[in-house]
């Protein structure tokens, strides 16, 4: 290991794929990673949708859909060729149900116009790369509900309709566990957790300079290419190599519930999604457990400083005592001060979805363990998905860039982490041969 001449910074999902594809080439790497094992972060902490660009309506320029596509049709074959793991063993959920609020930003024809443009792009993308998603083989891959499909899940009063479509999350947890174990497995990759990237220097010597602090220790070393897989803290590293990422960029940190509910009839509460504006997620896993988030709720604090280290730090580390008195002018963030307010932001956001969606009531009584967590996500954009301009209607324009021998990527979603690590790699490779 102490000839790696690759090293990678953050082991999310997009850093570990990055190091499996790698390593898989014959290269040798260090794998940096803030805590003690990979895939503890946002990689972990969220619904685990592969997008297929249903909710990117708003797109002025129409191309996110596309690129969500390439990214979910290419997302289990990559796993699999860096794992060896197959469909089954991501544990897909059911599929999505969309439903439109009333006060959604576009009206029923609008987002029926984008679902048959995004059933046009899956076709054209299956043709060109023999793709299928999550091995479904379907004519359509969307349908618009009837009006007693629709009342059986959606409240009528609330919601001025729905389609069902094809598209599914998986398990984050078991994505996390099969990539954690490839990890540890190829030898090829060394992985250094609990160890925080202080800085990125491009040196004129073709090589690239990374400074770590390691159990206080502060350690320097050089690499013939540095790829920045970071998340919340791409911007800052980014900034220390002498990088300016062209703004601005909007940190937020989204909350996320895990509830388990085996006795509730696993076809009652579909996996749906509100659009479009700021509603939110719910995703049934088909053995008894359940994803929820409830974005005006769930969505607790955001940032336009590009220190994504800072905010999650401003959630996670600070006495209950003193979250109140510091973040009492935002919402919700008042009232997570204890378990007891934590089991009530728990039931605000079950009430809260039910609105739309009245079976995720059941959930409140039979329940029988509820989990809070939750994430960074960084995205470019000044504005939040309530504002119809907002630069987060458009995820098309992500991916690694390469400046001489350090890569940065922008993630982008969590579908389209596998694709990029595969760009990524190619990259790499050109660099350092």
């Amino acid at each position: 290991m102490n000839n790696s001449k690759i090293g990678i910074l953050g082991a999310g999902i997009m850093g570990c794929c990055l190091a499996l594809e790698l390593a898989q080439r014959g290269h040798c790497v260090d794998l940096y990673e803030l805590a003690s094992t990979p895939m503890t972060g946002a990689s972990l902490n969220n619904e685990g949708k592969l997008h297929l660009g249903y909710v990117y309506a708003k797109d002025p320029i129409k191309d996110t859909h596309k690129l969500m596509i390439r990214g979910s049709l290419a997302f289990t074959r990559i796993i699999k060729k860096l794992t060896g793991q197959s469909v089954e063993a991501l544990h897909p959920s059911e599929p999505f149900q969309y439903f439109i609020p009333n006060d959604s930003q576009l009206t029923m024809k609008e987002i029926f116009n984008h679902f048959n443009e995004v059933q046009l792009t899956i076709d054209q993308t299956i043709n060109a790369t023999k793709d299928q998603y999550l091995n479904v083989s379907a004519d359509t891959h969307f349908t618009r509900n009837s009006l007693n499909i629709h009342e059986n899940y959606f409240s009528s009063k609330y919601t001025l309709g729905s389609f069902s479509t094809e598209e599914r999350s998986v398990s984050t947890s078991a994505v996390a566990n099969i990539l954690t174990e490839a990890i540890k497995n190829q030898k090829n990759i060394n992985f250094i957790g609990n160890t925080r990237v202080i800085s990125a220097s491009r040196l004129t010597t073709e090589e690239v300079e990374i400074t770590v602090k390691n159990k206080g220790r502060t350690v320097v070393k050089r690499y013939q290419c540095v790829a920045n897989c970071l998340w919340n803290d791409k911007l800052r590293v980014d900034k220390t190599a002498g990088i300016i990422n062209t703004g601005p960029w909007i940190l937020r940190y989204k909350a996320m519930i895990s509830i388990s509910a085996p006795s509730i009839d696993l076809r009652l509460i579909p996996s749906a999604t509100g659009i479009l504006g700021s509603f939110g997620d719910i995703v049934n896993h088909k053995n008894g457990t359940y994803y929820l988030s409830w974005y005006p709720l769930c969505k607790l604090a955001d940032t336009l400083d590009g220190d994504g280290q800072k905010l999650h730090s401003r959630i996670h580390s600070l006495p209950a005592r003193s979250v109140k008195r510091l973040l009492s002018g935002l919402p919700i963030l008042s009232e997570i001060v204890s378990s007891i307010t934590h089991r009530k932001f728990i039931e605000n956001n079950i009430l809260a979805m039910a609105k739309y969606i009245p079976s995720v009531e059941e959930l409140l009584k039979y329940g029988t363990y509820y989990k809070l967590s939750g994430g960074v996500i960084l995205a470019k954009g000044a504005t939040d998905i309530d504002d119809p301009n907002s630069y987060l209607h458009q995820r098309s324009i992500i991916g690694p860039r390469a400046y001489g021998r350090y890569v940065t990527i922008d993630t982008g979603k969590y579908c389209t982490a596998p694709l990029f690590a595969l760009e990524a790699a190619d990259i790499i490779t050109e660099i350092i041969l």
